[in-house]
């Protein structure tokens, strides 16, 4: 049975277990049929399926076929000579593919729900199969039983996310970046929020990578969260986190479009997103980035891809990781590195923002540390209401919004003084 295991993932793969079958009964040919309301798909096949007129991944719409009057109880398991046997022998499919023999068991999900059958088919009569061919086939049929799960499980999922794309069912919550020289908030960012029963949003967008469908989902929060930019001052931007993948397909699509607001647009790559070539990136946003387009390496110092996207990039932000920020008023370690950041920062003329400030004192840290921006709950949390959102970016008429570096939630807490001044890099304004 080692043969049958998939040295990938550990699990039976359906096309080894209709090849195994096909080798040891050497009929003509072997099949997984997943049975529906609409008729029978073949989901996995081997041998010379052209003389049955199977095809993989068709569908007969044919209602007496073998495998559903197996499964509905009226045909045995075993079938030596089908001319010869009243049950099946004047069936259309019978003469049409000139079956000789049949040999089949049902498969069921582990949740005790039909899916469909695992069948053996011969254009010849063959009495050599027997009752040790049938329990062989039955136990194949339950060692797929965990692939089939995962196959429904991933049709559903393809299922609700093409529902939420269609339907638009995204909200976006946003976040507001504050310099910590003047307390003004220079940005948001946007965050997707997915409905129930989806989870968070990474681990959303995760999923809807297994089955084809991220850069759709991606596409959706783009164009949910692009209808703040109007809102935005001057010199406020929309953060977006997008993909690697995503970024360079989007970016295609933008280079042939000239009526977008590039200068209010920095887009977040993850340091957790691999990228398979920063030549094709740099290549595709390059127009952009000269026409406004700014890129941030979010993230930063979670893992090891850190560096070498901020010196393959070359970012307008780094946005260093709240791993690093929380407690860093009490760990001169975690100072060290996010100093180092900033070092390099410096020499990349990049901005530095914090994430995930949480405390008094871990924000008073990092803006004695000479870091430019900061984000985080103890400046504000992740909102979807259009009345938080107005208070941190202020109106048109109002200018860029300001909010005190001791500011939660619109509850002022006490700013402590910096123990030490420390000369930090003006933040340079957002181009219009």
């Amino acid at each position: 049975m080692k043969a049958l295991l998939d040295p990938d993932n550990g699990r039976v793969g359906l096309d080894r277990v209709v090849e195994l079958a096909h080798c040891h009964l050497g009929l003509d040919v072997v099949f997984l049929v997943e049975l529906t309301p609409a008729g029978q798909v073949y989901r996995a096949v081997a041998g010379d399926i052209s003389s049955f007129e199977m095809a993989l991944d068709d569908g007969s719409p044919r209602d007496a076929t073998y495998c559903r009057l197996l499964v509905a109880g009226q045909i045995p398991n075993l079938i030596h000579d089908a001319a010869h046997d009243e049950r099946v022998s004047e069936l259309p499919v019978t003469r049409e593919t000139r079956i000789g023999s049949f040999i089949g068991v049902p498969v069921r999900l582990s949740d005790g729900t039909s899916y469909g059958a695992l069948c053996g088919l011969s254009h010849a009569p063959d009495n050599t199969l027997d009752e040790r061919d049938v329990r062989f086939m039955s136990m194949l049929g339950e060692l797929i039983v965990h692939d089939l799960d995962e196959q429904r499980t991933q049709e559903r999922l393809q299922a609700d996310i093409m529902r939420l794309v269609e339907t638009e069912g995204v909200d976006v919550a946003y976040q507001p970046i504050i310099d910590l020289h003047d307390g003004r908030c220079i940005g948001i960012e946007a965050l997707a929020r997915f409905p129930h029963p989806f989870g968070a949003p990474d681990v959303t967008l995760i999923a809807a990578q297994t089955v084809g469908l991220r850069l759709e989902l991606e596409r959706l929060a783009i164009r949910q969260a692009w209808k703040v930019i109007p809102s935005l001052g001057p010199e406020q931007f929309l953060a977006l986190n997008v993909s690697p993948d995503a970024l360079v397909e989007l970016a295609r699509r933008a280079n042939l479009r000239t009526d977008l607001p590039l200068g209010q647009l920095v887009v977040e790559i993850t340091e957790h997103s691999a990228v398979e070539s920063y030549a094709a990136l740099h290549n595709e946003l390059a127009p952009l980035r000269r026409q406004g387009l700014r890129i941030a390496v979010d993230d930063a110092g979670a893992g090891y891809a850190s560096l070498r996207h901020v010196l393959e990039l070359q970012p307008d932000f780094i946005k260093v990781d709240r791993s690093l920020i929380h407690g860093i008023a009490d760990d001169h370690a975690r100072r060290v590195a996010v100093s180092a950041f900033l070092s390099l920062a410096l020499d990349l003329g990049s901005i530095v923002v914090a994430e995930g400030v949480e405390r008094q004192a871990d924000l008073s840290t990092v803006r004695d540390l000479g870091l430019h921006a900061v984000q985080g709950y103890l400046l504000g949390r992740p909102r979807t209401s259009q009345g938080a959102l107005s208070r941190w970016i202020g109106t048109p008429r109002q200018g860029n919004g300001h909010l005190p570096l001791g500011t939660s939630n619109g509850h002022t807490r006490p700013r402590q003084a910096a123990a030490t001044p420390v000369t930090r890099p003006k933040l340079p304004a957002v181009p219009s």
